[in-house]
């Protein structure tokens, strides 16, 4: 299965334009299986109140759940969001311990070929102390999965951080070296992973060109 993970700066570039259409062209393209999305947005002024992940989806006619995590507006949300071609059987919004800006894990299972497996999707702080705080909570959540897992999102920081989590699940760049996923315009940070079980080998690692937000997306080709 193809899994991607890309936090899209609520569909907007670095050139502050608009680039809705632009990521959804790159899912069609790129023709990944799952996808979990960071910073995306649903009905906000911001984005004209658009439904994000409604037409992220669309691009290759896939199911979505969505996690938000902030109110914007009126009727509107930020948060996190995945993607997939595989039936959804459930999913559930936690969230983090945050004084600051409140973020959110997106829990989703899913039918695939084989069973079922569990898909978290996150985005976590970026004040240090509350990311220790977060990664233990994703931790306690990754362990009483009974179902393969993958772990992806922006976790803001380097891979150091996430110690905690790697007797439970694989970094899969860590496994095709290291390249950085931030910033578009000064790539010289990772901090965009796909995590994943025992249960999955990943066969291959890509960081692939998108100007389409301020990150870069990350792509494995997992195999259960």
């Amino acid at each position: 299965m193809r899994v991607m993970t890309y936090n899209v700066h609520s569909c907007i570039d670095v050139k502050k334009r608009k680039s809705l259409k632009r990521i959804c062209d790159f899912i069609r393209n790129e023709r990944p299986a799952i996808v979990g999305l960071n910073e995306v947005e649903s009905f906000s002024p911001r984005v004209g109140f658009v439904n994000q992940p409604k037409r992220l989806a669309a691009s290759r006619n896939m199911l979505y759940r969505y996690g938000p995590a902030i109110k914007l507006g009126p009727i509107g949300f930020f948060g996190n969001a995945v993607l997939s071609r595989y039936p959804v059987y459930e999913s559930e919004n936690f969230r983090l311990s945050a004084k600051r800006e409140q973020r959110c894990c997106l829990r989703t299972r899913l039918r695939v070929p084989g069973g079922y497996i569990t898909v978290f999707t996150t985005h976590l702080g970026l004040n240090r102390q509350e990311r220790f705080e977060q990664i233990a909570e994703l931790r306690r959540l990754v362990e009483q999965e009974e179902n393969p897992v993958i772990l992806m999102g922006d976790f803001n920081c380097g891979p150091d951080q996430l110690a905690p989590l790697y007797k439970l699940l694989t970094d899969a760049g860590s496994l095709f070296g290291s390249s950085p996923t931030f910033s578009l315009t000064n790539p010289v940070d990772r901090i965009d992973y796909i995590l994943f079980s025992a249960e999955f080998k990943c066969r291959a690692f890509t960081v692939p060109g998108c100007d389409a937000s301020d990150h870069l997306p990350v792509i494995a080709e997992l195999h259960l």
